[in-house]
């Protein structure tokens, strides 16, 4: 079973300041964080040790985005499953479904207050052990 502390929560926030905020209210519930200043780094850094929830920002001023982000996890890591949330201050429904469609499982627009970040977190450790579970069943009929 899945839990807070037994899994990674990797962090790409372009700002400093807003990326310690987020750190300080998820370690709350026990996270174990990794943060990174651009969706690249966490790419990188994901390729070699896959987290199971990603929390990104969509744009980043290097080119590579969130979203991009998103659909490289989709392609190459169906298994175990990533929770991914993009956080945006785009927020018409243009841009919630073009992130949705590469694969995104949850948007957060700005503004939002630390009581949305920890839920958006939590969900995604109930999701993943739904998710978890239905493999495990899978493996256990074969």
């Amino acid at each position: 079973m899945v839990n807070a502390d037994s899994l990674k929560l990797y962090l790409a926030v372009k700002k400093h300041d807003e990326r310690s905020k987020m750190e300080d209210t998820l370690v709350l519930d026990g996270f174990n964080i990794r943060s990174f200043s651009t969706a690249k780094e966490l790419w990188a850094a994901f390729q070699q040790a896959p987290a199971r929830i990603v929390i990104t920002e969509r744009r980043f001023t290097d080119g590579f985005t969130g979203l991009q982000l998103a659909q490289n996890i989709r392609k190459d890591h169906l298994t175990p499953y990533v929770y991914t949330v993009v956080l945006s201050a785009l927020s018409n429904i243009k841009e919630i479904k073009e992130a949705l469609t590469v694969g995104v499982d949850d948007y957060l627009v700005r503004p939002y207050n630390p009581l949305q970040l920890r839920s958006r977190a939590l969900v995604g450790i109930r999701w993943l052990n739904y998710v978890d579970s239905l493999y495990e069943g899978k493996s256990e009929a074969k």
